[in-house]
């Protein structure tokens, strides 16, 4: 079983798409494991500090309509369904907010909260039938009640998604792949579902392609060529999130406060601690047209800083 589990957390980096690949990471890093309420979550103080660096060294995100395998560190270190689904709801809340995607953010928690019931579900019993596997999923969704205090008009859109994902879920039990074209993450998914267990053929969306990979990874399915680019890091997170599962790290909430700025003081060999990447190593440092890059070198790989100079 844990190997399924670090499987399909490695798998789901088997994708040509910068920024989840590197969002998947980053939720990662911000996990806390809370023995006492055997719950694994998100620290957002920390997360919001990842980003700002991000945003000096990443990439930008011009297509998120199918992301979702950024919940799946989320999924794969709770070892309770519910608990599990309650921080996903806050994390997709959370990314959608980001992208100001708020027309369709239920969609994407039909998907998550399903994503969840099927990788719980499958760390149980990878043998189960497909259309078993359908119709509990399907009594899962029409039993998931939302928070009690949740807006008059939230809740319409909620009911909205559920009806819409129930009616794809029909479909995809009958087997009509042709009615599921449409562009948005609740076809993406069922596409994937279709591809996994009743047709196989090529995913061209990369968000998709991650998906579908950790799926395979979770039913027990071996991929000998792993073209990861830092393969060692992601097997260790894959380790990590092992030893998240049995609250072995004891990890505490993010205290320190910390920009990427810090960094333009220092010279091409020298070493410095920061709170979000550890031990760092300036390994290189230029100026080009109006663009400062820093870069620098830490357990978990090498980072490009950008700095446009101030005029």
């Amino acid at each position: 079983m844990e190997n399924r589990i670090k499987n399909s957390y490695i798998y789901s980096f088997i994708n040509n798409k910068k920024y989840l690949y590197d969002f998947i990471k980053i939720v990662t890093k911000c996990l806390i494991d809370d023995k006492t309420t055997k719950t694994v979550y998100v620290d957002y103080k920390r997360l919001r500090e990842e980003l700002v660096f991000y945003k000096y060294y990443g990439v930008k995100n011009d297509d998120y309509l199918h992301d979702i395998t950024y919940v799946l560190p989320i999924i794969l270190s709770n070892i309770n369904l519910e608990k599990s689904q309650g921080e996903i709801i806050k994390n997709i809340f959370y990314y959608c907010k980001l992208h100001k995607e708020n027309i369709r953010d239920y969609e994407y928690i039909m998907v998550g909260i399903s994503y969840n019931f099927l990788i719980h579900t499958l760390i149980e019993n990878k043998n189960i039938d497909f259309n078993e596997l359908l119709q509990n999923m399907k009594e899962h969704i029409i039993g998931v009640t939302l928070n009690e205090n949740i807006d008059k008009k939230d809740i319409i859109k909620f009911e909205r998604s559920r009806i819409k994902f129930i009616q794809k879920i029909d479909k995809c039990i009958d087997e009509k792949i042709e009615k599921l074209q449409e562009e948005n993450i609740i076809d993406g998914f069922f596409r994937v579902l279709y591809q996994v267990y009743i047709k196989d053929f090529n995913e061209n969306n990369q968000s998709l392609l991650s998906l579908k990979n950790s799926i395979l990874g979770i039913l027990g399915f071996k991929v000998d060529d792993l073209n990861i680019s830092d393969l060692d890091f992601i097997k260790s997170l894959g380790n990590y999130i092992i030893k998240l599962r049995k609250y072995e790290i004891n990890k505490k909430s993010y205290t320190q406060s910390s920009h990427p700025r810090e960094f333009i003081n220092l010279n091409v060999g020298e070493s410095v601690y920061n709170p979000i990447l550890n031990n760092v190593v300036v390994i290189d440092k230029n100026i080009k047209e109006d663009m400062l890059y820093i870069k620098v070198k830490s357990k978990s790989g090498e980072y490009e800083f950008k700095f446009k100079r101030d005029n």
